[in-house]
């Protein structure tokens, strides 16, 4: 009987190990309802696409109400240089899973070869360094203790260096990006037995189109599609309708997971708040029913350089 019960909780702990592991891989990059107000999180190459010095801030609370459920901030502050080709930007991003705790700054370039007075394509770099850290001895511990060395529980922080590329087009209608925030794949070992995937390249593709209906009204169909090596290829896809270009409001579809609710409001000309609302879907309603996002994004008008409006 008392091996038994030491067999039972041993496989209890590994199982709490797997699944926290598994939630940091899939949310290295944290996730995103308001993923087409900050593009600059998933594209370097849209750095300065706002034609104007533009801040983003993000706060989202996955899952509420699940101990140790995901919780993201990012931060992102880019511009247009005065050429009129090259971008410049920042992205700080912090990501918490359970245990495991994600920080990334990042640096963004991007160049931009004119297509018509209103279209451009644009190729975007970006390199930074990630810090990881895992308090595994938080995990509950079988109370007879386990002998074996290979499953001894240990801390872990690790800072590595990231880099990241992509294209982006831009034409009055219609915008569409493809990158890679992460090109490298890394595993890192914890002990001499153990390894795990820390650093996994990410793949996106994005794409949204923007037409008018009356003098009023414009919908926005929008897509991103998500593929990290070694899980299923994900995606999003929503439609927004946007009125008088002050109100947007929308819903999306993140497959297998959750519909998402959208509402974003210009409070004045350059300043815009968000909100959105996750409603989990069967599949997954055991992880928590919901997920809440809070955007603020600010434009700052450059009084000595020419602009047009953003966006």
């Amino acid at each position: 009987m008392r091996a038994g019960s030491i067999l039972i909780k041993t496989g209890l702990w590994f199982t709490m190990v797997l699944s926290t592991t598994i939630a940091m891989n899939a949310q290295q990059l944290g996730q995103y309802t308001h993923y087409m107000s900050n593009e600059l999180i998933i594209n370097p190459a849209f750095a300065g696409g706002h034609d104007a010095l533009s801040l983003t801030a993000i706060h989202r609370s996955q899952w509420v109400g699940i101990e140790g459920a995901p919780t993201t901030q990012s931060f992102s502050i880019h511009s247009l240089a005065k050429n009129d080709q090259m971008g410049l930007g920042l992205t700080l991003m912090n990501d918490r899973v359970g245990i495991h705790k994600n920080f990334t700054a990042q640096a963004s370039y991007a160049y931009r070869l004119r297509l018509d007075r209103d279209s451009y394509i644009s190729f975007g770099v970006q390199a930074g360094v990630n810090h990881k850290s895992s308090d595994y001895s938080a995990l509950t511990v079988p109370p007879q203790g386990i002998n074996d060395p290979t499953l001894e529980l240990i801390d872990y922080a690790n800072t590595s260096m990231e880099v990241g590329a992509g294209v982006y087009l831009k034409t009055p209608k219609l915008h569409l990006g493809l990158s890679s925030p992460k090109l490298f794949s890394s595993d890192t070992e914890l002990n001499d037995s153990v390894s795990i995937a820390l650093n996994n390249a990410h793949y996106f593709f994005y794409g949204r189109y923007r037409t008018p209906i009356n003098p009023n009204i414009k919908l926005q169909p929008n897509v991103l599609i998500k593929y990290l090596p070694g899980l299923p290829v994900s995606w999003d896809a929503g439609l927004n309708a946007i009125w008088n270009e002050v109100l947007m409001t929308g819903i999306s579809y993140r497959s297998t997971e959750s519909i998402d609710l959208l509402l974003q409001a210009k409070i004045t000309p350059q300043m815009k708040l968000g909100y959105s609302f996750d409603y989990t879907l069967k599949e997954v309603s055991g992880l928590g029913r919901s997920s809440h996002e809070f955007m603020l994004n600010y434009i700052f008008e450059y009084s000595n350089y020419r602009t047009r409006a953003p966006r």
